[in-house]
């Protein structure tokens, strides 16, 4: 699905902030770009945390031996912070769905919201990988 093609996803974003305490989310490709954003979120922002998510994620996977022996697949990562959490899940082939929310929030809640979205709108979360340009 192009960019140009890809039906706002913002809707469903603010909907992951019901639960209280939540902050913001977003859908970020696989290799580190913007896809979607809750309201709220301006473009530099989501940037920044989309470059640091794919880094993270990155290194989630990778530590997966130390989980155990096999070959494990990753399936979330949290980050704690003093004043909050950082949640990122798998979210379609090729995205990711990332939810900041305060010290306070229901982590069971979130986490359970997080997959049911995933669930329900696993294809229009999905991002193709990025084709080389054939431009000069």
């Amino acid at each position: 699905m192009t960019q140009a093609a890809r039906p706002n996803l913002s809707w469903i974003l603010n909907e992951l902030l019901d639960i209280l305490h939540a902050r913001h989310a977003l859908v970020l490709s696989a290799d580190g770009l913007t896809v979607a954003s809750s309201d709220g979120v301006n473009r530099n922002l989501a940037d920044r945390i989309a470059a640091s998510v794919s880094g993270l994620q990155s290194l989630s996977r990778s530590a997966g031996e130390f989980v155990t022996e096999d070959n494990t697949v990753w399936q979330q990562t949290m980050v704690q912070y003093q004043d909050g959490y950082l949640f990122v899940i798998a979210a379609g082939s090729g995205s990711h769905l990332v939810v900041s929310a305060g010290s306070q929030v229901d982590i069971e809640a979130i986490s359970y919201r997080m997959e049911k979205t995933v669930e329900r709108l696993g294809d229009p979360l999905s991002v193709a990988p990025r084709e080389p340009s054939t431009q000069g």
